[in-house]
C-alpha cells in the first residue's frame, strides 16, 4: 500500500468509528449490549491532578 492509500484507509476508519460512537451514544439500549471495551469509551474520565498534564513543569517548580 502506498502512503496515500494508508492515509485514505485511516480516514475511512475514523469516519466509521465516529459513526459507531455517535450511534452508541444516541441509543443507550444498544450501548448496554455492547462489549465492555466499547462501554469504557463512554465512561467519564477520572479527574486530573493539577499539573499532571505537564510533569516537567512540576519538576521546574521543585528546583
Amino acid at each position: 500500500m502506498t502512503g496515500e492509500e494508508n492515509l485514505r484507509l485511516i480516514r475511512e476508519i475514523e469516519v466509521n468509528r465516529a459513526f459507531l460512537l455517535a450511534t452508541y451514544g444516541q441509543n443507550p439500549s444498544l450501548l448496554a449490549r455492547t462489549e465492555p471495551r466499547i462501554r469504557e469509551l463512554f465512561e467519564p474520565l477520572p479527574p486530573m491532578r493539577p499539573g499532571a498534564a505537564f510533569p516537567e513543569k512540576d519538576q521546574a517548580q521543585v528546583r
